[in-house]
């Protein structure tokens, strides 16, 4: 493993955790953005290597979330970036037209991200809105400290979404104010999830989470259209009722495939796929299906 250290973020004990655990080889930088705003850089190569990028976050802790977004009926909605980036590729994924590196950065002052959740008064919070956070407990236990603020605090609703299997990496019985959102997507949509778990591996993780005490939510988001669709996405619920209790299951999103056309663009650049190169329906710069309602709905039936 190679790691890109700002010198400022070497003494702190996410970084000192990280480097007693993998003993990288450290390149030293100034600052994250030397590395992770370069032009010209090559997206897919970066996703093969072994790299991250520890930097230390200055000023904003928290963002203001999206109209776009689902806000629980909450008017205060925020989300944290304490890490930028993916281990993950999926070819469906605006990260790819937001990030111009393949690299993730990871804010090791943890301590700051979650001071300034704590100040928060009846609010939903977002952990894992631009990465997936689940996804790196195995280098770091950055839940933990998630959830202990969701202890202290019952008047903040805190959500973490994932692909993960890494559930059997958490603490046991975590307050009921603590969200895991799972994305799980057919098998033979799964292709497009480049480096993701299984479907298979996800169900597993879904149900120790449940075991565990956790509140857990299932996102059918993005639906993506191919061939055989409709027997496809039969199938995939047919496995899901035989193999999740559904009746545990808090809630249940779906969407179909959406995304700015800017971001679109930058991704077909990275991504020579059948999901990207669709012709999508160009409305109000967001690409979308034509017949995005029918799709959801013939799922939702099947639920």
């Amino acid at each position: 493993m190679t790691i890109y250290i700002e010198k400022n973020a070497i003494n702190y004990p996410l970084s000192k955790h990280i480097i007693a655990k993998f003993n990288p080889k450290l390149i030293k930088i100034n600052h994250y953005k030397d590395i992770f705003n370069r032009a010209h850089q090559n997206f897919n190569y970066q996703k093969s290597q072994n790299r991250l990028i520890l930097a230390v976050k200055e000023n904003t802790f928290l963002y203001k979330g999206s109209k776009f977004c689902n806000n629980r009926g909450y008017q205060n909605f925020y989300y944290s970036t304490q890490i930028l980036g993916c281990i993950y590729n999926c070819e469906y994924c605006y990260l790819g037209g937001i990030y111009p590196s393949g690299y993730p950065v990871i804010f090791v002052n943890e301590e700051d991200f979650i001071n300034k959740a704590n100040t928060l008064k009846n609010s939903f919070l977002a952990i894992s809105y631009e990465t997936d956070l689940l996804a790196f407990e195995g280098i770091y236990p950055f839940h933990k400290a998630w959830i202990n603020l969701a202890r202290e605090k019952s008047d903040l609703l805190i959500e973490s979404r994932t692909k993960s299997a890494n559930t059997d990496k958490l603490p046991n019985n975590p307050p009921k104010n603590f969200i895991l959102n799972f994305s799980l997507s057919p098998v033979e949509i799964t292709k497009f999830e480049k480096k993701a778990p299984s479907l298979e591996k996800r169900i597993k993780a879904l149900n120790i989470a449940l075991n565990k005490g956790y509140k857990v939510e299932i996102a059918i988001d993005p639906i993506i259209k191919i061939d055989n669709f409709k027997e496809v996405y039969k199938n995939f619920i047919k496995y899901l009722k035989e193999n999740v209790n559904l009746s545990k299951i808090q809630n249940i999103e779906i969407g179909a495939f959406r995304m700015n056309k800017n971001f679109l663009k930058k991704l077909r650049k990275i991504h020579l796929s059948e999901v990207t190169y669709y012709p999508y329906k160009i409305e109000n710069n967001e690409a979308r299906y034509e017949d995005e309602e029918e799709l959801i709905k013939y799922v939702k039936s099947l639920l």
